[in-house]
């Protein structure tokens, strides 16, 4: 009877889970809209921006990247957006059908200190990006080793753009050292879903030549590599 009864709250704490991220994620994608000045169309659950405002914000032309001054990205248009980063690099970008492009980006949110450079994914359509206490970062691809005996943590490769034949975002194909010694592989997909980004990890199932022949297509492209060791 115990038994029974832990399996269901164990199944309502799972339901309850799951419709709650359902409601915020659903919540942030009607904030967005109405922040950029559309309407929130509740039976299609999709974003709609006056035709005029919708040009506006996704043409390309609008968001040509120019060069980095300080922390900030600048585009030929004149437009600058404030990453409050160190060290910062451009990468490219990711065109959406709902608002202006999702930046690719790299940069420490410290000044001299341990932190690794990272990869940052945003659109500015969403407002600042919060990046203090290793906020909304991701791993930088290429190679990790432990930096105290050397042993390789971590080996990775990034694309971004339409990096799957029905997804566009971007995606790592990863090999982590697992705890019994041995390298795992694993595929990490932040994906673009109707204007925002959703993050899923799920086993290597094989889709590398799917994006390798993107990539000759030219359809998306790879984020070079680093080497770096792991942070103390």
């Amino acid at each position: 009877m115990r038994t029974i009864k832990i399996l269901g709250i164990t199944i309502l704490f799972i339901a309850l889970t799951y419709f709650g991220y359902v409601k915020v994620n659903r919540f942030f994608a009607i904030d967005s809209c109405l922040d950029r000045g559309g309407r929130w169309n509740y039976k299609t659950n999709q974003c709609e921006l006056d035709s005029n405002k919708l040009v506006q914000e996704i043409t390309s032309s609008n968001w040509t990247f120019d060069k980095i001054e300080g922390s900030q990205l600048v585009f030929k248009n004149g437009r600058k957006f404030e990453t409050n980063l160190f060290e910062l690099e451009f990468i490219g970008q990711v065109s959406t059908d709902y608002k202006a492009p999702y930046f690719i980006f790299s940069g420490r949110d410290c000044d001299e200190c341990d932190a690794n450079i990272s990869i940052y994914i945003h659109s500015p359509s969403d407002g600042q990006l919060e990046v203090g206490h290793g906020q909304n970062r991701y791993q930088y691809p290429g190679t990790e080793k432990d930096y105290e005996t050397d042993r390789i943590l971590y080996i990775s490769r990034a694309y971004y753009g339409q990096v799957l034949e029905t997804t566009k975002g971007v995606i790592w194909y990863e090999n982590r050292l697992l705890e019994n010694g041995k390298m795992g592989r694993s595929v990490f997909l932040s994906r673009i879903d109707n204007g925002i980004i959703k993050d899923t990890t799920y086993e290597d199932n094989g889709k590398l030549g799917e994006t390798i022949n993107l990539l000759k297509k030219g359809q998306c492209s790879e984020i070079v590599g680093r080497q770096y060791t792991s942070e103390p």
